[in-house]
């Protein structure tokens, strides 16, 4: 019976590992984020159902869930396509224009509601137009995280766009991905790739653990050192891993995530709700707790392929995740310097809004880029399937 039991099950003749929820999930974490961050910088006093929602969401933490679905999705496309020429260009595609395009709405509304910016720049001098220069070049590449002294005090909460740090911490998964493949699971067979997987996420685990628990000694020693540490991969990159593996067994673990994601779902919660009993701090719960980021990302997982046609209905084939998580951020900061603060109403305003920046976006910028990589002028003759 044991045998019957856990005997591994194939997934059935025409199942299209393609059809899944994953853009409903992505849009459900970066709404997370952005109910969140929202919430707290304008100060929202949130009660009844709106207190139950705000508390709920802490259970599921936006930024572990992208960067769950992100290695399990971007590791499945390398898989598929090798082609580093190929994959660069696929990963370009899909992140920069729509940030290029955010940062020229900044770049905007700093010139209609920057004063106090434009008034300490020219009080600067020409350290100002650097300081400037150096803000573009770093939105315009890798490092979105760089946030002059000269924005934070003059303008909204003082992050022009706080959700950005997690872009470098993409990006430098995207340049480390093809360096893991041959190391991790190229070429190995099923219990030596696993062995290999699961070894170094234990090792990248206890590394993230041991920096959350001791960052204060860290910095210590040295401030760079930790805050050079804080904004790389390292940290965070246990929890890609749990997303690759999960993608390199999906075929073994069928019976156990395909349709059951309310099962999986219902298990987490118990014992998320568990664990905050004994943790007060939410933000490390998901980050010091290896159980219940494996509960999790398998939860995820499990719920991108059950009830698989529900994100094509309600979403329509538009995928405005990406948009939601980038565009939020400058919606609330331009609220947050008008003045409207500590009103649900402003509060639901600038939700709408992002959102519906994030379908503009996703019309006129995401889709049209992600287009080209059906163009053979890109791919040599030969785009990606």
């Amino acid at each position: 019976m044991l045998k019957t039991l856990y005997r591994v099950t194939p997934p059935p003749r025409g199942f299209d590992p393609h059809h899944n929820n994953f853009d409903l999930l992505r849009l459900f974490a970066a709404s997370q984020v952005a109910f969140i961050h929202v919430g707290d910088e304008l100060d929202i006093q949130f009660s009844g159902w709106l207190l139950s929602v705000r508390q709920f969401l802490d259970y599921f933490p936006g930024v572990p869930i992208f960067f769950v679905i992100s290695g399990f999705l971007i590791s499945a496309s390398l898989d598929r396509n090798p082609s580093l020429r190929n994959y660069a260009i696929n990963r370009v595609l899909r992140i920069y224009p729509a940030l290029w395009a955010s940062t020229l709405l900044t770049l905007l509304l700093l010139a209609v509601f920057g004063n106090r910016i434009w008034d300490a720049i020219q009080a600067s001098g020409a350290n100002g137009i650097m300081i400037v220069a150096k803000w573009l070049i770093a939105q315009f590449s890798i490092a979105q995280f760089y946030n002059p002294a000269v924005f934070k005090a003059n303008f909204g909460i003082g992050q022009l766009n706080g959700s950005l740090w997690t872009i470098p911490v993409e990006l430098q998964f995207y340049l480390a991905l093809p360096l893991l493949g041959p190391l991790l699971w190229r070429g190995l067979s099923v219990t030596k790739q696993n062995i290999r997987l699961v070894g170094a996420t234990l090792l990248l685990f206890a590394f993230s653990w041991g920096f959350i628990h001791y960052r204060d000694e860290v910095s210590t020693v040295s401030v760079k050192l930790a805050v050079l540490i804080r904004l790389s991969l390292l940290p965070y990159l246990f929890i890609f891993m749990l997303g690759i593996i999960l993608q390199r067994n999906q075929e073994s673990l069928f019976r156990l995530l395909y349709g059951k994601g309310v099962y999986w779902l219902i298990g987490y919660l118990s014992v998320a709700y568990i664990v905050s009993q004994y943790d007060q701090k939410p933000q490390n719960i998901y980050t010091s707790n290896l159980l219940l980021m494996v509960l999790l990302s398998i939860t995820v997982v499990s719920l991108a392929f059950t009830a698989r046609n529900l994100a094509s209905r309600l979403l329509k084939g538009n995928d405005i995740s990406y948009g939601a998580y980038i565009y939020h951020g400058i919606v609330l900061n331009l609220a947050f310097e008008l003045g409207f603060t500590r009103s649900i109403r402003a509060f639901v305003v600038v939700l709408m809004i992002s959102y519906l920046l994030a379908l503009l976006s996703w019309l006129t910028v995401e889709q049209p880029a992600l287009s080209l990589k059906r163009s053979p002028l890109l791919f040599c003759g030969h785009p990606p399937q």
